[in-house]
Order: C-alpha cells, then sequence, then structure tokens
C-alpha cells in the first residue's frame, strides 16, 4: 500500500510516528524537488514507483491506486474531512484509517508512537492528570489534515475552556522536534514492501506541515547545512495532483496542489535515526497492506 508517515524526532534522536496517510498522500513530489534543489538533478522516484507497481502489482501506478476498494470514497472523504463537502453517500470501512485513534489503536503496539488519549470534555480530570504527568501535550483532531486545529497546550485551564463543537480531539504527548530554530516533522514513504524516499518540513509554527521543504541526507552529525538558507519556489501541479485529481482540481486546495518553497539546504540526519525512520515505514507498509478493513475498530465519524 502506498503510504506517507509522518515522524517527529526527539531531541535524543528518537523517531515517532505521529500520523499515517493513505490513498496518495504527498511525499514524492516534494522529495523530487528537494533533491532538484539540492543535487541539482531531479530524482528518478517517479520511475522507481512506476517500475515498482509494475513489478509488486502487475499495473502502472495509476491503474493500481484506483484499483484500491476506498480510494473512490476516500475522495469525497477528504474533501468532507476540509470542511469543503458533504460527507460521502457511500463508506468503506477503509477509511476508518483516516482516525488517528483507530492508527493509534493498529499501532502503537508495534512502532514508536506518542502516548495518545482521547480528550473528552466530560472527564477533564483524566485530561489534567494527563497534562501534568506529560509537562506539555498536543490537542489535536481524531480526523482532519494540515494541522487544523493543533494546539500545544500546557496550562491545565486550556483544557476547561476547548470548545470541541461537532469534532472528536485527542490529546497526545509532546515531541520537541526541533532543529536549528524551527520545528520539523519528516514525511518517509513506503510502498510495495520497499522505503522509497524521505523529506523534511521546517516551520516556526507549532505544526511543520506545509512548511519549507528541504532534503534529508544520512551524516555524522545533526542539524541544518546551512543556517541561513536561501529558498527556491514552485508553483507546478504536482505529480500526486495530476493522478489523484486528473483536471478537476477542487480550487481551494491550489497552494497544497501546486506551490512549494524549498530550502537550499539539507537536514542532515545521522544513520541511526535514518534507518530507524526506513525500517518503521517499511514495518507499517507491511502492516496495512495485510489489515482487513472490515475488522477495524470503528471510527468517530461512524458514532
Amino acid at each position: 500500500m502506498y503510504l506517507g508517515i509522518d515522524f517527529l524526532i526527539t531531541p535524543d534522536l528518537n523517531p515517532y510516528v505521529v500520523e499515517v496517510n493513505v490513498g496518495l498522500p504527498g511525499g514524492a513530489q516534494e522529495y523530487d524537488l528537494t533533491h532538484l534543489v539540492h543535487r541539482g538533478k531531479p530524482s528518478d522516484i517517479f520511475e522507481r514507483i512506476e517500475n515498482l507497481s509494475q513489478r509488486v502489482y502487475g499495473k502502472g501506478f495509476s491503474d493500481y491506486l484506483h484499483s484500491l476498494p476506498f480510494i473512490e470514497t476516500l475522495k469525497p472523504f477528504k474533501i468532507w474531512m476540509d470542511g469543503m463537502g458533504p460527507f460521502p453517500n457511500s463508506f468503506h470501512p477503509g477509511l476508518r484509517l483516516e482516525d488517528k485513534w483507530v492508527q493509534y489503536q493498529l499501532l502503537s503496539p508495534i512502532v514508536p508512537m506518542p502516548e495518545t488519549m482521547i480528550f473528552d470534555p466530560t472527564n477533564l480530570w483524566a485530561a489534567k492528570s494527563f497534562l501534568e504527568r506529560r509537562g506539555e501535550i498536543v490537542l489535536k483532531r481524531r480526523v482532519g489534515r494540515g494541522g487544523r486545529e493543533l494546539r500545544r497546550i500546557t496550562d491545565p485551564e486550556v483544557l476547561s475552556r476547548v470548545d470541541v463543537g461537532l469534532n472528536r480531539y485527542l490529546l497526545q504527548g509532546c515531541i520537541d522536534s526541533r532543529v536549528d530554530g524551527y520545528n520539523f516533522s519528516i514525511r518517509s514513504v513506503a510502498f510495495g514492501g520497499e522505503w522509497m524516499c524521505m523529506y523534511a518540513n521546517l516551520s516556526t509554527r507549532s505544526a511543520s506541515n506545509h512548511g519549507t521543504l528541504v532534503f534529508v541526507s544520512p551524516g555524522e552529525t545533526f542539524g541544518l547545512s546551512e543556517k541561513n538558507f536561501e529558498i527556491e519556489t514552485f508553483n507546478q501541479k504536482s505529480w500526486e495532483a495530476r493522478i489523484w485529481f486528473g483536471e478537476n482540481d477542487p480550487p481551494y486546495l491550489k497552494h497544497n496542489l501546486y506551490e512549494d518553497v524549498v530550502a537550499r539546504a539539507a537536514l542532515c540526519l545521522p544513520e541511526r535515526p535514518h534507518q530507524k525512520i526506513r525500517e518503521v515505514t517499511v514495518k507499517i507498509e507491511r502492516f496495512y497492506e495485510g489489515l482487513d478493513f472490515s475488522s477495524l475498530p470503528k471510527a468517530c465519524f461512524e458514532e
């Protein structure tokens, strides 16, 4: 299964999985842009994905993607998730993988993930106890993307003022994933039993998604190769968007589907965490490939 997996890295360089993205998540396009800027030439990532799809699944990648049993319901579901459309008329149990609590239940026994609990506004004692024990926590939506409504919390009184509305939330132990003054995350891509690529997002915001892209390079030390880096901007339709939407791009996603900012630098990551990310990425991909979707725990949007 084609997956984009997001990692945060602790100060002692231990990677933790914070989200798994199914369908056709970003990853290959961003990696190719960082490769182009850092190494001065395009990567071979798209050719590798196509060749692997033919070898493992016996069909081109686009045909493979659109053969997935949940794919047709996933498209309108993502738009509903963004608050830009109605809930899909049809439902496939594979959509349960979009609930981050379902992800946590499936994966926390087998890969490193930050300690997580459901936020119940009627049981603030449990939430405040979690905060007291952790010192700093993150409030995040169970279903959502783009870092929407993500908040870092240190004051227990903030929990009393959270307006959940119609959404469901999680509390998660905070991981201080920082490098040279930036918050950062790593997106790692796996497909067909193989690790494909990774890149990093840099941001001065709490959520590092769709920040400044940077190439990830194995190295002996940890840090950015250029502290005061210059950037290159791109405005072109992504490889993922061409396959996923064809000519029917949702206008509200233009920034996500077309526009990228890339650092003229590299994130140097020592081999130990680099290898761990690669291994965990493939482990999750193999686990997801073998899932029986009908036996997944029910998601919050089914309640």
